[in-house]
Protein backbone atom coordinates (compact mmCIF):
# COMPACT_ATOMS: atom_id res chain seq x y z
CA UNK A 1 0.00 0.00 0.00
CA UNK A 2 1.33 3.03 -0.94
CA UNK A 3 2.05 6.12 1.35
CA UNK A 4 1.56 9.47 0.40
CA UNK A 5 3.25 12.29 1.44
CA UNK A 6 1.34 15.28 2.43
CA UNK A 7 3.49 18.12 2.43
CA UNK A 8 3.30 21.32 3.63
CA UNK A 9 5.84 24.34 2.63
CA UNK A 10 5.44 27.95 4.24
CA UNK A 11 7.09 30.23 1.63
CA UNK A 12 8.65 33.55 3.30
CA UNK A 13 5.81 36.14 2.66
CA UNK A 14 3.00 34.02 4.45
CA UNK A 15 5.56 33.78 7.67
CA UNK A 16 5.81 37.18 6.89
CA UNK A 17 2.29 38.24 6.91
CA UNK A 18 1.74 35.97 9.62
CA UNK A 19 3.67 37.75 11.76
CA UNK A 20 2.28 41.19 10.50
CA UNK A 21 -1.25 40.23 11.05
CA UNK A 22 -0.35 38.29 14.67
CA UNK A 23 1.28 41.58 15.59
CA UNK A 24 -1.21 44.12 14.17
CA UNK A 25 -3.96 42.26 16.28
CA UNK A 26 -1.63 42.63 19.27
CA UNK A 27 -1.37 46.42 18.40
CA UNK A 28 -4.69 46.91 18.60
CA UNK A 29 -5.41 45.46 21.60
CA UNK A 30 -2.66 47.49 23.22
CA UNK A 31 -4.21 50.97 21.86
CA UNK A 32 -7.50 49.96 21.68
CA UNK A 33 -8.85 52.86 24.07
CA UNK A 34 -7.01 55.18 21.86
CA UNK A 35 -8.82 53.46 18.96
CA UNK A 36 -12.08 53.91 20.87
CA UNK A 37 -11.48 57.60 20.92
CA UNK A 38 -10.78 57.73 17.36
CA UNK A 39 -14.13 55.88 15.85
CA UNK A 40 -16.26 58.05 18.51
CA UNK A 41 -14.70 60.96 16.76
CA UNK A 42 -15.55 59.57 13.65
CA UNK A 43 -19.20 58.76 14.26
CA UNK A 44 -19.15 61.99 15.77
CA UNK A 45 -18.31 63.95 12.61
CA UNK A 46 -20.33 61.60 10.32
CA UNK A 47 -23.41 62.84 12.37
CA UNK A 48 -22.58 66.35 12.19
CA UNK A 49 -21.37 66.52 8.86
CA UNK A 50 -24.81 66.51 6.94
CA UNK A 51 -25.60 69.64 9.58
CA UNK A 52 -22.54 71.41 8.84
CA UNK A 53 -23.33 70.73 4.98
CA UNK A 54 -26.70 72.49 5.41
CA UNK A 55 -25.29 75.34 7.25
CA UNK A 56 -22.91 76.35 4.67
CA UNK A 57 -25.08 76.12 2.32
CA UNK A 58 -26.69 79.17 3.86
CA UNK A 59 -23.59 81.19 3.23
CA UNK A 60 -21.96 80.36 7.10
CA UNK A 61 -18.30 79.88 6.45
CA UNK A 62 -17.55 76.10 7.42
CA UNK A 63 -15.35 76.09 10.52
CA UNK A 64 -18.16 78.94 12.13
CA UNK A 65 -20.91 76.48 11.57
CA UNK A 66 -19.25 73.65 13.55
CA UNK A 67 -18.62 75.74 16.38
CA UNK A 68 -22.13 76.47 16.64
CA UNK A 69 -23.11 73.28 16.74
CA UNK A 70 -20.14 72.72 18.68
CA UNK A 71 -21.56 75.34 21.46
CA UNK A 72 -25.12 74.24 20.98
CA UNK A 73 -24.38 70.25 21.78
CA UNK A 74 -22.00 71.57 24.95
CA UNK A 75 -24.80 73.77 26.06
CA UNK A 76 -27.19 70.88 25.98
CA UNK A 77 -25.01 68.52 27.78
CA UNK A 78 -24.03 71.24 30.53
CA UNK A 79 -28.47 71.31 30.75
CA UNK A 80 -28.61 67.54 30.92
CA UNK A 81 -25.53 67.03 33.20
CA UNK A 82 -27.13 69.98 35.64
CA UNK A 83 -30.81 69.11 35.97
CA UNK A 84 -30.73 64.81 35.06
CA UNK A 85 -27.63 63.73 36.49
CA UNK A 86 -27.72 65.01 40.22
CA UNK A 87 -31.07 63.81 41.27
CA UNK A 88 -30.57 60.56 38.76
CA UNK A 89 -27.20 59.56 41.23
CA UNK A 90 -28.78 60.00 44.66
CA UNK A 91 -32.09 57.85 43.22
CA UNK A 92 -29.42 55.48 42.87
CA UNK A 93 -27.49 55.77 45.88
CA UNK A 94 -30.40 55.62 47.74
CA UNK A 95 -32.00 52.69 46.19
CA UNK A 96 -28.13 50.81 46.81
CA UNK A 97 -28.65 51.86 50.60
CA UNK A 98 -31.91 50.03 51.04
CA UNK A 99 -31.34 47.37 48.42
CA UNK A 100 -31.02 44.96 51.52
CA UNK A 101 -35.00 45.77 52.39
CA UNK A 102 -35.40 45.99 48.53
CA UNK A 103 -34.27 42.25 47.82
CA UNK A 104 -36.00 40.85 50.59
CA UNK A 105 -39.24 42.39 49.57
CA UNK A 106 -38.76 40.61 45.92
CA UNK A 107 -37.62 37.15 47.51
CA UNK A 108 -40.65 36.93 49.31
CA UNK A 109 -43.23 37.21 46.30
CA UNK A 110 -41.33 33.71 45.43
CA UNK A 111 -41.93 31.65 48.77
CA UNK A 112 -44.56 29.13 46.36
CA UNK A 113 -42.42 28.56 43.81
CA UNK A 114 -41.17 25.24 43.37
CA UNK A 115 -37.67 24.63 46.02
CA UNK A 116 -34.89 24.22 43.46
CA UNK A 117 -36.60 26.93 41.23
CA UNK A 118 -37.32 29.18 44.36
CA UNK A 119 -33.27 28.19 45.84
CA UNK A 120 -31.83 29.48 42.22
CA UNK A 121 -34.16 33.01 42.40
CA UNK A 122 -33.27 33.73 45.80
CA UNK A 123 -29.78 33.23 45.18
CA UNK A 124 -29.40 34.92 42.04
CA UNK A 125 -31.62 38.15 43.91
CA UNK A 126 -29.36 38.03 47.03
CA UNK A 127 -25.82 38.28 44.61
CA UNK A 128 -27.61 41.10 43.39
CA UNK A 129 -28.20 42.53 46.44
CA UNK A 130 -24.70 41.65 47.84
CA UNK A 131 -23.04 43.80 44.93
CA UNK A 132 -25.30 46.26 44.61
CA UNK A 133 -24.27 47.16 48.39
CA UNK A 134 -21.25 47.97 47.40
CA UNK A 135 -21.71 50.26 44.81
CA UNK A 136 -21.91 54.29 44.91
CA UNK A 137 -22.97 55.91 41.50
CA UNK A 138 -20.61 57.93 41.41
CA UNK A 139 -17.82 55.74 41.66
CA UNK A 140 -19.87 53.74 38.27
CA UNK A 141 -20.17 56.87 36.34
CA UNK A 142 -16.06 57.38 36.84
CA UNK A 143 -15.34 54.14 35.67
CA UNK A 144 -17.61 54.13 32.59
CA UNK A 145 -15.80 57.56 31.46
CA UNK A 146 -12.66 56.16 32.51
CA UNK A 147 -11.60 55.22 28.77
CA UNK A 148 -11.79 58.94 28.09
CA UNK A 149 -8.70 59.57 30.99
CA UNK A 150 -10.88 62.57 32.33
CA UNK A 151 -11.85 65.65 30.22
CA UNK A 152 -7.83 64.76 28.02
CA UNK A 153 -10.18 62.56 25.75
CA UNK A 154 -13.74 63.96 25.86
CA UNK A 155 -11.84 67.29 24.09
CA UNK A 156 -10.17 64.54 21.75
CA UNK A 157 -13.27 63.45 20.09
CA UNK A 158 -14.04 67.46 19.75
CA UNK A 159 -10.95 68.02 18.22
CA UNK A 160 -10.11 65.34 15.82
CA UNK A 161 -13.91 65.43 14.73
CA UNK A 162 -13.59 69.28 14.70
CA UNK A 163 -10.72 68.67 12.05
CA UNK A 164 -12.57 65.89 10.15
CA UNK A 165 -15.70 68.39 9.82
CA UNK A 166 -13.23 71.21 8.68
CA UNK A 167 -12.88 70.22 5.06
CA UNK A 168 -15.96 69.01 3.33
CA UNK A 169 -16.13 65.08 2.96
CA UNK A 170 -12.92 65.41 5.35
CA UNK A 171 -13.50 61.89 6.70
CA UNK A 172 -13.68 60.63 3.45
CA UNK A 173 -10.97 62.18 2.66
CA UNK A 174 -8.87 61.27 5.85
CA UNK A 175 -9.22 57.47 5.26
CA UNK A 176 -8.28 58.09 1.67
CA UNK A 177 -5.06 60.08 2.10
CA UNK A 178 -3.47 56.88 3.65
CA UNK A 179 -4.26 54.32 1.00
CA UNK A 180 -2.70 54.14 -2.63
CA UNK A 181 -3.32 56.26 -4.98
CA UNK A 182 -5.22 53.19 -7.00
CA UNK A 183 -7.53 52.14 -4.15
CA UNK A 184 -8.86 56.16 -3.24
CA UNK A 185 -11.71 55.89 -5.76
CA UNK A 186 -13.20 52.12 -3.93
CA UNK A 187 -12.30 53.54 -0.88
CA UNK A 188 -13.95 56.95 -1.04
CA UNK A 189 -17.24 55.52 -2.16
CA UNK A 190 -16.93 52.77 0.95
CA UNK A 191 -15.74 55.94 3.31
CA UNK A 192 -19.10 57.73 1.75
CA UNK A 193 -21.72 54.61 2.43
CA UNK A 194 -20.03 54.25 6.13
CA UNK A 195 -20.36 57.91 7.06
CA UNK A 196 -23.71 58.33 5.69
CA UNK A 197 -24.79 54.94 7.49
CA UNK A 198 -22.92 56.33 10.95
CA UNK A 199 -24.53 59.70 10.52
CA UNK A 200 -28.66 58.14 9.90
CA UNK A 201 -27.53 55.24 13.34
CA UNK A 202 -26.06 58.46 15.30
CA UNK A 203 -29.19 60.83 15.18
CA UNK A 204 -31.49 58.21 14.75
CA UNK A 205 -30.03 56.63 17.75
CA UNK A 206 -30.35 59.55 19.95
CA UNK A 207 -33.86 60.79 18.86
CA UNK A 208 -35.34 57.58 19.44
CA UNK A 209 -33.41 57.50 23.10
CA UNK A 210 -34.82 61.00 24.07
CA UNK A 211 -38.00 59.99 22.90
CA UNK A 212 -38.03 56.49 24.61
CA UNK A 213 -36.94 58.94 28.15
CA UNK A 214 -39.55 61.17 27.97
CA UNK A 215 -42.29 58.35 27.42
CA UNK A 216 -41.11 55.72 30.01
CA UNK A 217 -40.37 59.02 32.68
CA UNK A 218 -44.14 60.37 32.05
CA UNK A 219 -45.78 56.63 32.42
CA UNK A 220 -43.59 55.98 35.32
CA UNK A 221 -44.50 59.15 37.06
CA UNK A 222 -47.87 58.64 36.53
CA UNK A 223 -47.70 54.69 37.88
CA UNK A 224 -45.86 56.24 40.77
CA UNK A 225 -43.09 54.45 40.18
CA UNK A 226 -39.96 54.43 42.51
CA UNK A 227 -36.61 56.18 40.25
CA UNK A 228 -38.78 57.21 38.17
CA UNK A 229 -36.50 59.46 36.37
CA UNK A 230 -33.64 57.02 36.82
CA UNK A 231 -35.50 53.98 35.25
CA UNK A 232 -36.30 56.21 32.37
CA UNK A 233 -33.07 57.95 32.16
CA UNK A 234 -31.66 54.33 31.88
CA UNK A 235 -34.46 53.00 29.38
CA UNK A 236 -32.96 55.96 27.12
CA UNK A 237 -29.65 55.30 27.25
CA UNK A 238 -30.24 51.78 26.59
CA UNK A 239 -31.97 52.45 23.42
CA UNK A 240 -28.15 52.38 22.04
CA UNK A 241 -28.03 48.80 22.59
CA UNK A 242 -30.74 47.32 19.92
CA UNK A 243 -32.62 44.47 21.53
CA UNK A 244 -30.50 44.21 24.48
CA UNK A 245 -31.12 47.52 25.81
CA UNK A 246 -35.04 47.24 25.90
CA UNK A 247 -35.28 44.21 27.27
CA UNK A 248 -32.86 44.90 30.19
CA UNK A 249 -34.85 48.29 31.16
CA UNK A 250 -37.55 46.63 30.98
CA UNK A 251 -36.76 43.54 33.37
CA UNK A 252 -35.21 46.38 35.60
CA UNK A 253 -37.92 48.42 35.90
CA UNK A 254 -40.58 45.45 36.48
CA UNK A 255 -38.50 44.17 39.29
CA UNK A 256 -38.04 47.77 40.69
CA UNK A 257 -42.30 48.15 40.49
CA UNK A 258 -42.47 44.25 42.25
CA UNK A 259 -41.04 46.12 45.78
CA UNK A 260 -43.96 47.80 45.84
CA UNK A 261 -46.58 45.43 44.49
CA UNK A 262 -47.15 42.61 42.22
CA UNK A 263 -50.04 44.31 40.12
CA UNK A 264 -47.67 47.10 39.45
CA UNK A 265 -44.89 44.96 38.39
CA UNK A 266 -47.30 43.80 35.95
CA UNK A 267 -48.85 46.96 34.72
CA UNK A 268 -45.20 48.50 34.73
CA UNK A 269 -44.23 45.10 32.37
CA UNK A 270 -47.48 45.91 30.11
CA UNK A 271 -46.17 49.33 30.07
CA UNK A 272 -42.60 48.84 28.63
CA UNK A 273 -44.36 45.87 25.91
CA UNK A 274 -46.28 47.93 24.33
CA UNK A 275 -43.60 50.90 24.78
CA UNK A 276 -41.18 48.78 22.63
CA UNK A 277 -44.29 47.46 20.24
CA UNK A 278 -44.66 51.45 19.53
CA UNK A 279 -40.94 51.68 19.31
CA UNK A 280 -40.56 48.51 16.70
CA UNK A 281 -43.79 49.23 14.40
CA UNK A 282 -43.77 53.30 14.17
CA UNK A 283 -40.93 54.97 15.96
CA UNK A 284 -38.53 53.00 14.50
CA UNK A 285 -39.36 52.23 10.58
CA UNK A 286 -40.20 56.33 10.73
CA UNK A 287 -36.59 56.87 12.35
CA UNK A 288 -34.27 54.52 11.17
CA UNK A 289 -35.07 54.42 7.48
CA UNK A 290 -31.77 54.35 6.45
CA UNK A 291 -30.11 52.67 9.36
CA UNK A 292 -27.28 49.86 10.03
CA UNK A 293 -29.48 47.33 8.99
CA UNK A 294 -27.76 44.34 10.79
CA UNK A 295 -28.87 41.14 11.68
CA UNK A 296 -30.47 40.45 14.99
CA UNK A 297 -28.85 37.72 15.97
CA UNK A 298 -25.47 39.49 15.07
CA UNK A 299 -26.26 42.46 16.88
CA UNK A 300 -26.23 40.10 19.35
CA UNK A 301 -22.87 38.77 18.60
CA UNK A 302 -21.41 42.39 18.07
CA UNK A 303 -22.59 43.58 21.90
CA UNK A 304 -21.51 40.49 23.18
CA UNK A 305 -17.91 40.43 21.48
CA UNK A 306 -17.12 44.53 21.97
CA UNK A 307 -17.97 43.96 25.77
CA UNK A 308 -15.63 40.84 26.20
CA UNK A 309 -12.78 43.27 24.55
CA UNK A 310 -13.23 46.73 25.67
CA UNK A 311 -15.94 46.54 28.35
CA UNK A 312 -18.57 49.04 28.12
CA UNK A 313 -17.66 51.69 25.71
CA UNK A 314 -16.90 47.82 23.38
CA UNK A 315 -20.99 47.34 23.69
CA UNK A 316 -21.61 51.02 22.94
CA UNK A 317 -19.70 50.90 19.53
CA UNK A 318 -20.09 47.07 18.74
CA UNK A 319 -23.11 47.78 16.33
CA UNK A 320 -21.27 50.95 14.51
CA UNK A 321 -18.28 48.62 13.80
CA UNK A 322 -20.32 45.96 12.72
CA UNK A 323 -21.70 48.00 10.18
CA UNK A 324 -18.52 49.49 9.13
CA UNK A 325 -17.47 45.91 8.46
CA UNK A 326 -20.61 44.43 6.90
CA UNK A 327 -20.26 47.65 4.24
CA UNK A 328 -16.55 47.07 3.51
CA UNK A 329 -17.00 43.77 2.99
CA UNK A 330 -20.36 44.40 0.61
CA UNK A 331 -18.11 46.88 -1.31
CA UNK A 332 -15.61 44.19 -1.56
CA UNK A 333 -17.58 41.43 -3.30
CA UNK A 334 -18.48 43.77 -5.92
CA UNK A 335 -16.77 43.94 -9.02
CA UNK A 336 -15.14 47.28 -10.27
Amino acid sequence: MNEKKVIIDFSPKTIIWVIASVVALWLILVIREVLVVIFLSYIFAAALDPLVDKLQRKKLPRALAILLLYLGIIAFLALFIGLIVPPAVSQINEFVQNSGSYIDKITSYFQHLNPSVRITVVEALSNAGNALSGINAGAVVGKVFGVFSGAVGFIAVFVIAFYLLLQKDGVEKAITAILPEKYHRKAFTVSRRISLKMSSWVRGQLFLAFIIFVVNFIGLSILKVDMALTLALISGLLELLPIIGPIVAGVLATLIALTSSPLLALIVAVWYILVQQLENHILVPQIMKKSVGLNPILVIVAILIGGKVMGFWGVLIAVPVFACIAVIIEELRKKD
